[in-house]
């Protein structure tokens, strides 16, 4: 693959091209489609079945994940020429059994050329193909070329229009912890107060300890706060942005992964929320989370 700056692009793509010179027409089609990892189906016709490990290199400086499927199909470009074969042996044999049998059971007759020509066996006719030389080979593999950088543009402008619809949806998370983050301002001291409000009474009335209750309360206004998962939230919303804007290789696995820690910290968000806005913003985030690991599994 060229150096600089990687695109992101999707596994889903079709190319094709075609090669002809007098004697033959090359036709290839490449088509590709999710997979986890890089999985080569390869169709060549006969003659040419020893460019097989030639073809997969040239996918391989292409395509880093799909399962891709390429399939080569040569055609004569002249009229076709066949080959008749007597199987001369065959016939004979034919011939010396239809003579003793006549013999034995003094039966009258012969048999004629309609009749041999027609003996299971006796005669096959084959089309000719053209054994593989240098020039074909060449422009067989100049064809494959073609149809990958045709699919490659194609997978290539899908994971442009992908790549937006991800940023759309990283903004959306942005928007949605920023909802939170004002929420949850000065919700733990909020919290607080109202703990001690109503254990206020139990102190006076069981004479429990002031300090051992302050702990308490200040353990629990932590179980609130989820600044610390803002924080990394955030963080990996920076890191998805880099890596659909400048990655130096293949994005979809990376993606995957940081979908899922983001995934985590919207569930530790959910479940410190103590209002219902917090609550609603976390499931939020978890939809266009979850949206972001379905586009992603397109992604190579």
């Amino acid at each position: 693959m060229a150096g600089g700056r990687c695109k992101v692009k999707s596994m889903t793509g079709y190319g094709r091209a075609a090669a002809e010179s007098a004697a033959l027409r090359f036709e290839v089609e490449v088509k590709g489609v999710n997979h986890r990892f890089l999985d080569v189906k390869l169709r060549l016709p006969g003659p040419f079945s020893a460019l097989e490990q030639e073809v997969r290199g040239r996918v391989q400086a292409y395509v880093g994940r799909g399962r891709i499927e390429i399939s080569v199909a040569a055609v004569s470009t002249r009229a076709a020429a066949y080959r008749v074969e007597v199987r001369r042996e065959l016939v004979a044999r034919y011939l010396e059994a239809a003579a003793a049998i006549k013999k034995e059971f003094r039966l009258r007759g012969n048999i004629g050329i309609d009749q041999a020509m027609s003996l299971p066996g006796a005669v096959s006719i084959e089309q000719e193909s053209a054994a593989a030389n240098g020039s074909d080979s060449g422009m067989l593999l100049s064809a494959v070329d073609r149809a990958l950088l045709d699919y490659d543009s194609m997978r290539t402008a899908e994971g442009e229009r992908l790549a937006v619809d991800l940023a759309a949806r990283l903004t959306e998370i942005e928007a949605l912890a920023a909802r939170i983050e004002s929420e949850a301002r000065g919700l733990p001291e909020t919290y607080a107060a109202r703990l001690r409000e109503r254990v206020a009474a139990m102190v006076a009335e069981r004479g429990l300890d002031d300090v051992r209750l302050a702990q308490e309360v200040a353990l629990m206004a932590d179980r609130v706060d989820t600044s610390e998962e803002l924080v990394r939230l955030a963080g990996y919303v920076a890191q998805a942005r880099a890596i659909l804007e400048d990655s130096p290789g293949p994005v979809g696995k990376t993606l995957d992964f940081v979908m899922q820690e983001m995934n985590r910290e919207a569930n530790t968000i959910s479940s410190k929320a103590e209002s219902l806005a917090i609550c609603q913003a976390a499931l939020g985030i978890k939809s266009a989370v979850e949206k972001i690991r379905e586009q992603v599994q397109n992604l190579e």
